[in-house]
């Protein structure tokens, strides 16, 4: 099945490898039991999404997901946009780090005895996105953005479910860190604002970040790594420069909207 021109993400658990090989220390079946506890939670999120929104479809794929919409309505944008958001935050409250990248271009899916094969133009550019992030979260980009999408890219980063990437708020910046440049027009990218939907303090956030994988053994010392802590300073850093960004826009826009509106409640995800 090919679809073209519609909006596609890839999700990919940060560091998965580096849990994975260390898991290996852990009885077989222990290490299993881990893994699929953490890919099971995932899914359980992904499908509350799937039943709420017919619009946007996702599948599993390698250590990770895969997320397209069928068509290239803006409408899709909202909810991919949205969904993967959610995602991130739901996935930090319980432990998990992850990392996505959307954009909209031609993907390939194909499904047959062999498993789950995917190809495109738009899937070699969420491998290159993927990769380059070195901070938890997420990056959009619309390689024939010409303001097509103007009132829906408007209202993402009026609600700040879409960030403008090295803005300063309130002497807070951010300079996305990424592993390695990306050719991409910085005019026709948004990185994905978790932070908004957490409605916790700092400290707190903080100290989810600083302790990805909670529920593994702590003898294993998963984020005892200068690759894991660096990741982790850079995702808090993203954190800070979001809630500035948060509160700016009530003031800017008077959005509306309510940062104290439990998760559920949120525009999008009723």
């Amino acid at each position: 099945m090919i679809n073209r021109n519609v909006y596609i993400g890839s999700v990919d658990i940060l560091g998965y490898r580096n849990v994975e090989s260390r898991l290996k220390q852990l009885p077989e079946k222990e290490s299993e039991a881990l893994m699929t506890r953490t890919i099971e939670h995932l899914q359980q999120i992904i499908d509350d999404f799937m039943e709420k929104s017919k619009s946007i479809k996702w599948i599993k794929y390698g250590d990770g997901f895969v997320c397209y919409s069928q068509y290239d309505a803006a409408h899709n944008l909202d909810q991919i946009v949205k969904q993967n958001c959610r995602l991130i935050a739901l996935a930090l409250q319980a432990s998990i780090p992850l990392r996505v990248a959307i954009t909209q271009n031609e993907i390939h899916v194909q499904n047959d005895e062999s498993g789950t094969a995917i190809t495109g133009e738009g899937w070699n550019i969420l491998k290159e996105i993927g990769k380059s992030l070195d901070w938890m979260g997420g990056l959009l980009f619309l390689p024939n953005y010409d303001r097509t999408h103007q009132e829906t890219i408007r209202d993402l980063i009026k609600s700040t479910h879409l960030v403008i990437k090295q803005n300063s708020v309130a002497e807070v910046s951010f300079n996305p860190p990424f592993k390695q440049e990306l050719r991409f027009s910085t005019e026709r990218t948004w990185l994905l604002n978790w932070q908004r939907l957490l409605h916790v303090s700092k400290p707190q956030v903080d100290n989810k970040i600083r302790n990805w994988w909670g529920y593994i053994p702590q003898y294993l010392s998963l984020n005892d790594s200068d690759d894991v802590r660096r990741k982790q300073e850079n995702a808090i850093a993203f954190a800070d420069y979001c809630r500035s960004l948060n509160q700016a826009a009530k003031l800017i826009f008077f959005s509306g909207v309510d940062p104290r509106l439990p998760i559920d409640e949120i525009d999008g995800f009723e």
